[in-house]
């Protein structure tokens, strides 16, 4: 299974951290999730991250932006914001899909 993110659901309200940091280590610290919001300086201008494996997944306003290890956008504001998740453990898409459980307006989603 693989998370699918439809950013323009987003609100931002952090419960997809709070699930996925539930699942890793039974408390809820948005420290150990391997996904995050992030907000920017715009104003209302928000997004998610999600950390797989070899790739970071970016859900914003224009919609979904995935980047390899090592890629870079060339936008300095969206690099220094993930620098937190950078240290965090991957996704490992686990059965419960805590994330997506605790995601009040469908933002994220199972598919095959």
């Amino acid at each position: 299974m693989a998370i699918q993110i439809e950013p323009l659901k987003c609100i931002n309200c952090g419960a997809c951290e709070l699930g996925c940091s539930f699942y890793r280590d039974e408390v809820f610290t948005t420290m150990s999730a391997s996904i995050m919001m992030y907000r920017e300086e715009k104003r209302n201008y928000f997004g998610l991250m999600l950390k797989k494996e070899e790739e970071m997944v970016l859900g914003r306003p224009e919609g979904v932006e995935v980047q390899k290890d090592g890629e870079s956008s060339g936008e300095e504001e969206a690099n220094a914001s993930a620098k937190p998740i950078l240290m965090r453990e991957p996704c490992d898409e686990c059965k419960n899909a805590m994330c997506v459980r605790f995601c009040p307006t469908g933002c994220l989603t199972e598919v095959d």
